[in-house]
């Protein structure tokens, strides 16, 4: 007799998904990061990590100890404050437009692509069909040239509301210490 069992994927086995991170604790989300760019150096990718101004001396400084000057050229970091409030709190179109500008800077050699975002607004809570239309978006992006995105949300900043929302547009749900399909995925 077979044995079925159900597939229990692993961050560092993708190499392709949409997966939304709910993230509580900070140690556990830098050593989700450097995992992650760890296996795209190791698979040759490109990288652009998208992240708040807080982590970024931090992360930068731990990338120039980790990684041969070589590898770290692949790795591209941005402020995530020019992408979520440069255009107002959380505009989809200008979002997208510094997403696609980031991009060609990395494809230049037709490498693999891998993106990390911690995904941040201003306001208390932004409207859950503003954020599931820009992530659908996003979905759809990273279902048509095959990569490896992640989306990283403080579970301190989500309601149960934006986090059905995020769940329902993402294939793969992380947490601190798990992976897992999402049960409520709806492809856009």
């Amino acid at each position: 007799m077979i044995k079925i069992t159900a597939f229990t994927p692993s961050l560092e086995s993708l190499r392709k998904g949409h997966i939304y991170y709910r993230f509580k604790d900070t140690d556990a989300y830098l050593n989700r990061l450097f995992s992650f760019i760890n296996v795209g150096i190791e698979n040759g990718d490109c990288i652009l990590i998208i992240e708040s101004m807080k982590n970024i001396p931090n992360i930068e400084s731990e990338i120039s100890k980790r990684f041969h000057r070589d590898h770290q050229a692949s790795i591209r970091i941005v402020n995530n404050f020019d992408y979520y409030f440069s255009g107002g709190d959380f505009h989809t179109k200008t979002i997208l437009g510094h997403f696609e500008k980031d991009l060609n800077l990395l494809t230049k050699d037709n490498r693999s692509i891998r993106t990390w975002a911690h995904v941040e607004w201003a306001s208390d809570e932004p409207d859950a069909e503003q954020l599931r239309e820009y992530e659908a978006t996003a979905d759809d992006f990273v279902a048509r040239e095959g990569m490896v995105s992640v989306c990283a949300y403080s579970h301190k900043s989500l309601s149960p509301i934006l986090h059905t929302a995020l769940e329902e547009v993402h294939k793969y749900v992380m947490t601190d210490d798990s992976l897992s399909i999402s049960n409520t995925y709806k492809k856009p």
